[in-house]
């Protein structure tokens, strides 16, 4: 049961689905002048994106793990500042629960609600890399975090 849960986290992991509009193309067709080939870039971008959170350490049903992965479901606000870098707004919720040793007391995490502010850097056309910080906000007790993680997009 455990390795099929893993292999949905892996799963997961790489899987998100973004949807965006296509950068606008303006041509002219009667001339074919490259002077007036432009293109343009898409300002905004929102995605859902489905994934896991990696927890280094946890107890999950009653058990100490190493590392807990975490299904989450999300929507993510992105700002493209240039074909390379772009800033993101991410909300993301926990699909499940844990508890986490914290500071020598043991917090339970029920469906924490994840908000980060990243930095996102594309490596090749459709893959990049987002990296930042935010709040885990949960009814217990509220964390910071820290968020690394890549993206491949496609847009429906």
């Amino acid at each position: 049961m455990k390795s099929c849960i893993l292999l949905i986290a892996s799963l997961f992991l790489f899987i998100s689905l973004g949807a965006q509009h296509n950068a606008k193309q303006t041509h002219d067709i009667a001339g074919h002048n490259e002077n007036t080939h432009e293109e343009t870039l898409q300002k905004f971008k929102v995605a859902l994106t489905l994934g896991v959170t990696h927890i280094p350490e946890a107890f999950e049903l009653g058990h100490e793990e190493d590392a807990v992965f975490v299904p989450t479901i999300g929507l993510d606000f992105f700002y493209i500042i240039n074909h390379r870098w772009s800033a993101a707004l991410i909300a993301d919720l926990e699909l499940s629960d844990y508890i986490v040793d914290f500071k020598r007391e043991e917090l339970n995490r029920e469906r924490a609600l994840i908000l980060c502010l990243l930095a996102g850097y594309e490596i090749m056309p459709h893959w990049g890399v987002l990296f930042g910080g935010g709040i885990e906000i949960e009814k217990h007790h509220n964390l910071g975090v820290m968020r690394v993680g890549t993206e491949y997009e496609f847009p429906l």
